[in-house]
């Protein structure tokens, strides 16, 4: 058994991101018929309550404590740290070790695994409070939701399974800016997401970013890139990171509560903005940072970049036509739309997207797309799709680009 194991381990070191991928699908696959139904139903109660523990050992700071402290833990001294009594952290550790979230190493003594990492990262941190808080009574809320809608599909953002979780006549994400505490969550979450993979391969972009001057933009330069709903900013900082030229052409846009108490952004200017409004984006924004006052003869001039990252798929399709249809009335003839979502295949979806196009449904009646439906979208808001970049396979993550008609 252990020749066997350890013939998995040289695999996936020596494995990229898609073979990695097909190794899991094969043990997952192996694992479900090696389970008897015992297991199957034993797994199935082990994972709800899995969750809920690993949301404990974030509150009392079970897995920071040990990631910082790279050492064994004896319970004692982990008692002390998490304000936990020993006795109660006793039945937690045992339990999350025979979970392998953390190691146990000895007699009541505890180390952190990979698993530990993750959990103490901000990423971590906010999944699980994000999970726990806001999803976990979304999922519980949502058989006796479909048995009462006689099992229709979900396609009002405002009677979904979330209104009955969480008391609410308001949609997920205006209950959300109400509520901080989730709202923060989120947040982070999305933040620990940043990254500039998106781009490599992106020919469309990489073109026209190295064509712009390394000079400061002038007061009448179109835009550039405009980040709609795009959070604190990590993506256009990861932008700026890989093409210094664009700093002073970046914009980033979102509501009022997740920008109006942000840090400056070296080379980003921060606007306030609901993306079912006029998109605002015009020559006049792009003035430098000490003019507050635009010029009144300039005209709004088309951003050569709108991006929405994650944003489309927390909407059904007549909203998320809503939000297409504000960027179609700001573009110029050679601006574009830039979609980061998935992409689903029409046959053997994998679990993960298949789980995100659930929970976005569950939430906000939003929805993964196949290429037909993208296509359909664009369609309806006067648009094309000129180009689909697949940048992570394994998971159907893609950049969509559309043009004007």
């Amino acid at each position: 058994m252990d020749s066997i194991v350890a013939q998995i381990h040289a695999l996936a070191e020596s494995a990229d991101e898609g073979d990695r991928l097909q190794i899991q699908i094969a043990l997952r696959k192996t694992l479900s018929e090696l389970q008897s139904p015992k297991d199957v139903v034993v797994d199935l109660m082990n994972s709800t309550l899995l969750c809920a523990m690993i949301r404990v050992g974030v509150d009392i700071g079970l897995f920071r404590t040990l990631a910082e402290n790279d050492k064994p833990f004896e319970l004692a001294k982990l008692a002390e740290a998490t304000g936990a009594t020993p006795e109660l952290l006793e039945r937690i550790a045992r339990y999350l070790a025979s979970n392998n979230t953390i190691k146990e190493v000895g007699i009541n003594e505890y180390q952190a695994s990979n698993i530990t990492h993750i959990f103490s990262s901000d990423l971590g941190e906010g999944m699980v409070n994000h999970g726990f808080n806001t999803h976990g009574p979304v999922i519980q809320a949502l058989p006796d939701f479909l048995a009462a809608n006689k099992y229709q599909d979900i396609t009002s953002n405002t009677n979904t399974p979330f209104q009955v979780a969480h008391s609410t006549k308001l949609q997920s994400f205006d209950w959300m800016v109400q509520n901080p505490e989730h709202f923060a969550s989120l947040q982070k979450v999305m933040t620990a997401l940043k990254g500039a993979e998106w781009t490599v391969g992106l020919d469309t972009l990489d073109i026209e970013a190295k064509k712009v001057a390394s000079t400061p933009p002038q007061p009448s330069e179109k835009p550039f890139f405009v980040d709609v709903g795009g959070g604190h900013g990590h993506q256009c900082i990861q932008l700026g990171k890989k093409y210094p030229n664009l700093l002073g052409r970046l914009v980033l846009q979102d509501l009022p509560v997740a920008v109006n108490k942000l840090s400056p952004i070296e080379g980003v200017r921060t606007e306030a903005y609901d993306f079912f409004e006029k998109q605002p984006i015009s020559g006049s924004c792009y003035y430098p940072q000490e003019s507050s006052t635009p010029s009144s003869n300039i005209e709004p001039i088309g951003a050569k970049f709108y991006y929405l990252r994650r944003i489309m798929h927390d909407w059904p399709d007549k909203e998320a036509v809503k939000i297409l249809l504000n960027v179609t009335g700001a573009m110029a003839p050679d601006s574009r739309i830039l979609i980061d979502e998935i992409v689903m295949p029409d046959i053997g979806a994998h679990w993960e997207a298949t789980m995100q196009d659930l929970a976005m449904m569950n939430m906000c009646a939003g929805k993964e797309r196949s290429k037909q439906q993208w296509l359909d979208l664009a369609d309806r808001a006067g648009l094309r799709v000129e180009k689909i970049h697949t940048y992570v396979p394994s998971t159907y993550t893609s950049v969509l680009v559309l043009a004007l008609k």
